[in-house]
């Protein structure tokens, strides 16, 4: 159950009303949520707020029938894929249209699971002359989405601090780039800036992490003199059956802006930001990213 959209101060927008819990066990045990997960695959109309806090591991579905939830699912070969049980039947993965129930019921689902395989597709938006490269972008395994949880702990923000480029040595090399260059790239949607890490990464592909936003700089909520959000780059496209926006992907162009004057690109060493050379200092933890906690009877963390 979603909670009415709220501003910033925490009221409804649009005088929608507010939700009428005053408590998480309210929540919980609102008659609507209960009723939008009965007799479900998801049922756990069965678990209690006191079960949520007398212990852990309730499985679902957990119900009148199976009280104590159900300890393992799909047993006998049995699946939840019968077409009188389905509340949809699937979309075909290249156009997005939904499979008719005809379609569904000549693929025998009955005990079975229906496993489809997506044919290769080529990228949307291929290398061109003016933009010579793949962009890719991603994780590293410091950060987590938008580093709004990440960037507080101390460690792993040292680790990854700022957005850097990726590049294999043989493209820095015919580009006389050197580790720690700081390099704007471009698509035809915007342009990032961003010191270089000679990587690993295959000839031709170049890679930006996705983590890098604004709402840790001056301006707040947009750049203000240098781009660095990778997404800005990528196309506006989504994935036609899941509606996933296509954030992975675009024809890039690279340019060496300054020197690094010493200066090494802010990425990890770890992984596949792995540095080709051996000059760059390593990524280390130390004791003070340790901490202890005691949890007492009532349920406080000290």
């Amino acid at each position: 159950m979603r909670r009415p959209p709220a501003d910033a101060s925490g009221r409804p927008r649009h005088g929608a009303p507010r939700a009428p819990s005053r408590h998480q066990r309210d929540a919980h045990e609102r008659p609507a949520a209960r009723a939008a997960r009965t007799r479900r695959p998801c049922d756990y109309t069965g678990i209690t707020y006191d079960k949520l806090r007398g212990g852990s591991g309730i499985q679902r579905p957990c119900n009148d029938e199976h009280p104590d939830g159900t300890e393992r699912i799909y047993v006998d070969g049995e699946f939840w894929s019968r077409p009188d049980y389905c509340e949809s039947y699937g979309r075909d993965l290249v156009t997005g249209a939904p499979v008719e129930p005809t379609e569904y019921k000549a693929l025998n689902p009955h005990g079975k699971a229906v496993i489809k395989a997506a044919e290769y597709l080529p990228p949307h938006e291929p290398p061109s002359e003016d933009h010579p490269f793949q962009l890719i972008t991603g994780r590293t395994l410091y950060h987590f989405h938008t580093r709004t949880k990440t960037d507080r702990a101390p460690q792993l923000q040292a680790a990854a601090p700022e957005v850097w480029v990726e590049a294999s040595a043989a493209d820095a090399s015919d580009r006389g780039w050197q580790d720690g260059d700081l390099l704007q790239v471009t698509t035809p949607r915007g342009a990032v800036t961003a010191r270089l890490r000679i990587s690993g990464i295959r000839p031709g592909v170049l890679f930006l992490p996705f983590h890098y936003g604004y709402w840790d700089t001056d301006a707040g909520h947009e750049p203000d003199d240098r781009g660095r959000a990778a997404n800005e780059l990528t196309l506006t496209d989504w994935d036609p059956a899941s509606k996933q926006p296509i954030f992975k992907t675009a024809a890039a162009n690279a340019n060496k802006i300054a020197p690094a004057g010493g200066t090494p690109a802010p990425a990890p060493t770890t992984t596949g930001s792995r540095p080709v050379s051996s000059t760059v200092s390593p990524t280390r933890g130390d004791v003070t990213a340790l901490t202890s906690e005691r949890i007492d009877r009532t349920g406080d963390i000290r």
